[in-house]
């Protein structure tokens, strides 16, 4: 008869278990009657993986909690991610949870708490339909050291990629049209004006950019002037590089912004 346990490179668990089923009875009993399609012997080889599978789950003992539960515990809030929280069967969602309540454009709160977050933690686009077009202009500023040796390179226009304030200036202004698809949540909105302006600093060895958006429409363009500040200094770094490694980006800011239910903010 053939025996697991004489097997070469046997799994050590296997050999236990069939141990454990050579002392147990027979899950059926032994019938001398004619079966020429063996069905007895896979109702007994169906019995014998009963067997194991019992007998497996009592060898493991009480089953693990997973990661998450170990380390939260029972009562800690997990979050959760859905692209459309109002939707009754979204296949989107990361992790299952209760709907988030519907996002209202009416009275919308000043700063209390984030209109692209819900309590439990999930993401869902601003629903703008129902709210008013105005006019909406946005400045956001950026600056870019650069030390002395690329600063000089970029003043004098002695770069081997060109000239890095024109280039740095043409991709301020595509960034501000590709804000919508560089930020998930934010809404396209149809610009009216871009512009982008590049100042030299010498005494901080700096370029300080200033990026304007100006558009009409339910939503303001604050992403886009940040964004497009952001991307003209990205581009002075992929112009400068190959000189200097020691540049440092930094003081990405909002600098005014008119228009909407919020209010205006001009940065004092």
């Amino acid at each position: 008869m053939f025996s697991i346990s004489q097997m070469k490179n046997r799994p050590m668990i296997l050999i236990g278990l069939f141990l454990m089923l050579q002392d147990s009875p027979p899950a059926i009993p032994s019938i001398s009657s004619w079966d020429p399609l063996g069905v007895q012997g896979l109702r007994h080889r169906a019995s014998l993986s009963n067997q194991v599978v019992t007998l497996w789950k009592g060898c493991r003992g009480p089953q693990t909690p997973p990661l998450a539960q170990r380390w939260l515990g029972p009562g800690s809030p997990q979050r959760h991610y859905c692209s459309h929280p109002d939707s009754d069967t979204n296949p989107k969602c990361l992790s299952p949870g209760s709907r988030a309540p519907a996002t209202h454009s009416g009275s919308l709160p000043t700063s209390d708490q984030l209109t692209h977050v819900d309590t439990e933690g999930r993401a869902a686009m601003v629903d703008v339909g129902g709210k008013p077009d105005t006019e909406r202009v946005a400045v956001a500023s950026a600056m870019v050291l650069l030390g002395p040796v690329a600063f000089r390179l970029v003043q004098e226009n002695r770069l081997k990629k060109g000239d890095a304030l024109v280039v740095a200036q043409l991709a301020g202004v595509q960034a501000a049209k590709l804000t919508s698809q560089l930020i998930p949540l934010c809404h396209h909105v149809a610009l009216s004006h871009v512009h982008v302006r590049l100042e030299l600093d010498s005494t901080r060895h700096a370029v300080v950019i200033q990026a304007s958006c100006q558009a009409r429409g339910p939503t303001g363009v604050e992403m886009e002037a940040l964004t497009s500040a952001a991307v003209a200094a990205l581009t002075l770094y992929d112009m400068c590089k190959a000189v200097s490694r020691d540049i440092v980006l930094g003081d990405i800011k909002l600098i005014s912004k008119t228009g909407g239910q919020r209010g205006d903010f001009h940065r004092t």
